[in-house]
């Protein structure tokens, strides 16, 4: 897709216009594939790059991208400490921090036990027995990279950090896997295990949390967008949760606690482009930064926000986003000191446990 962006910089009235070819790896921007078609981002050429911090230390070692004029880079005084971090590799940080992200619990704000929930035995208290459906936990718990991402925060809060977790990567460890276990088991019989859902409908738990079908919501916060979305669609009989109605906790997945860990999305900027690629690419990172082009993706997407998280920390606290969003404020406290994993073959390895975990573990569902 090509379109014109208009940027305006430093309050000025003059326009910059460039043209922008977009990339789409939507479908595999995670899986190398064999097929050209299908090329992941590991293996696709542009001039900038929307890179998930997973990748980033591939990249460097790999001397695919290069470090921004420093006039490019927001100044991390204004970032998330989570976003500099994973925007940055040994010191030298290489990507604009854009987004943010990471699982929290979602729940009804009248729910009695959920804000009190800080390890995993206290998620399965406030569950409680379920034995009909629409009592249990709404998530997703079906694919390599889901799955691969659900045990590496397992790892981080049992053994406490990246450091203690990251020899826990090299096979599956008995004790992980059996908190994962203890996980799905919170899920109505048929749901969170399911293929047909998790390759074809990615929004249906979403709405399940909505209609009230579901107890608590696990999930990335863009997953509110769904849920309030599908509210925007109910009648007045259907009782389906509005904004200010969700709150949200950390979501601990092991009863050693929470240690929240983040991805981050940055821009960063392929080695080849220099001169006039190197300045257009600094304007349009510019432009994607600038508080109003935030606001815009945030506010301005059908019948509901957005809820990406953003990585500049100003915009947690902004009247007009929190207006639609309430939530942000407390997402902010929850990520904002989230540790950031990366490392050499990290996405690979991480795969790799994921589609041997989703063999292993109970559950699986012909839905």
């Amino acid at each position: 897709m090509t379109e014109t962006t208009m940027l305006q910089q430093n309050c000025c009235h003059y326009l910059l216009q460039f043209s922008i070819e977009f990339i789409d790896l939507d479908q595999n921007y995670y899986a190398p594939s064999a097929q050209p078609q299908d090329e992941y981002i590991g293996a696709t050429n542009a001039n900038i790059y929307e890179l998930d911090s997973v990748f980033l230390r591939d990249f460097v070692d790999q001397r695919k991208i290069q470090p921004w004029p420093n006039d490019a880079l927001m100044p991390e005084k204004e970032l998330l400490n989570t976003a500099a971090i994973g925007s940055e590799i040994d010191g030298t940080r290489y990507g604009v921090a854009h987004w943010v992200c990471g699982n929290f619990l979602f729940f009804n704000a009248q729910a009695p036990n959920f804000p009190q929930v800080s390890k995993l035995s206290d998620l399965e208290s406030a569950i409680g027995p379920h034995h009909m459906i629409g009592q249990g936990l709404a998530a997703d718990f079906k694919g390599k990279s889901t799955l691969g991402e659900f045990y590496l925060e397992t790892a981080f809060d049992h053994y406490g950090g990246w450091q203690a977790a990251n020899p826990h990567l090299q096979a599956l460890d008995p004790i992980l896997v059996a908190d994962l276990e203890r996980l799905m088991r919170l899920c109505d019989s048929g749901y969170c295990r399911s293929d047909q859902y998790h390759k074809h409908d990615p929004a249906f738990y979403a709405r399940l949390f909505a209609q009230r079908k579901a107890q608590a919501f696990l999930g990335y916060p863009e997953g509110l967008h769904s849920v309030l979305a599908e509210s925007a669609k109910c009648d007045a009989k259907s009782a389906c949760l509005k904004d200010s109605q969700i709150d949200v906790v950390g979501f601990p997945s092991d009863d050693n606690g929470r240690h929240q860990i983040s991805w981050v999305d940055s821009f960063v900027l392929d080695a080849g482009c220099q001169g006039t690629c190197a300045h257009d690419a600094a304007a349009f990172v510019e432009y994607m930064s600038s508080d109003s082009t935030y606001r815009t993706i945030l506010l301005h997407t059908g019948a509901a926000p957005a809820y990406l998280l953003p990585a500049k920390a100003a915009l947690y606290n902004d009247a007009e986003i929190v207006s639609q969003a309430h939530l942000y404020p407390k997402l902010k406290g929850l990520i904002e000191s989230a540790q950031a994993p990366s490392d050499i073959g990290l996405n690979d390895e991480l795969r790799i446990l994921g589609a041997e975990l989703d063999s292993q573990l109970p559950g699986n569902s012909p839905r």
